[in-house]
């Protein structure tokens, strides 16, 4: 089995809107894209450049802005606001116990225990500091010496499931900060594999802070037809 991508990243296509009101609109991030520009990356590479771009194009009137981050490898769900003068209560949305993100990963072996949850605290984005850290886990599908995991967090730590996952002994296949290097070699070679890792951010559950809604919204993905 290869590595599987949700969707390869296309220089030319406009961002794929998995949901859009007059508040804030939800993206499909590919994998392998940058959500927003860094020393190498300028902003025209990344999601929220082609977002831009796109709304501008379109005469949206408006110019979107992340409300979160997803690392360039991974895919998925992400959120992006309108007008600044809702940043601050569409922010505040994800420190709702309501609000619940969703995740599929595809790591090394199977995990000892099926499902469970790590807490092992983590440094803090802006400190040294550790900090609390909760993900719960559980096993959905087995594939020749790799599993598929759903995964969600509580808390939101710089690279949180990627280091959690790796605690407990089943990293992220692929990653190159946390995983395994020899193994990730033999799967390639044995598969003819190629790629990043696989993190997508699934599902994305929340109450809307203007209209008390409750919304999900799903990035589609076939990983589970491989």
């Amino acid at each position: 089995m290869k590595n599987s991508k949700t969707s390869a990243v296309n220089k030319n296509a406009d961002p794929e809107i998995l949901y859009e009101d007059e508040y804030f609109l939800a993206v499909n991030k590919p994998s392998g894209l940058a959500t927003v520009p860094a020393p190498r990356i300028p902003e025209h590479r990344t999601l929220q450049g082609k977002l831009r771009n796109w709304a501008l194009r379109e005469e949206k009137g408006y110019k979107p802005y992340p409300l979160h981050r997803l690392d360039r490898p991974s895919s998925g769900v992400i959120l992006f606001g309108k007008f600044p003068r809702d940043r601050q209560k569409l922010v505040d949305m994800f420190k709702e116990p309501t609000t619940k993100k969703t995740y599929l990963a595809l790591v090394k072996w199977v995990p000892k225990e099926r499902e469970g949850t790590i807490d092992f605290p983590l440094v803090a984005r802006t400190t040294d500091k550790k900090v609390p850290a909760i993900t719960h886990y559980k096993t959905i599908k087995l594939m020749d010496n790799v599993s598929l995991l759903e995964v969600q967090i509580e808390t939101g730590r710089k690279h949180q499931i990627r280091q959690h996952l790796a605690m407990i002994g089943n990293p992220l296949l692929l990653d190159k900060d946390y995983g395994d290097r020899h193994f990730d070699n033999e799967y390639q070679r044995k598969h003819k594999g190629h790629g990043e890792f696989f993190l997508h951010a699934w599902k994305w559950n929340a109450i809307h802070p203007f209209t008390g809604v409750a919304l999900e919204i799903v990035a589609p993905t076939d990983f589970f037809e491989k």
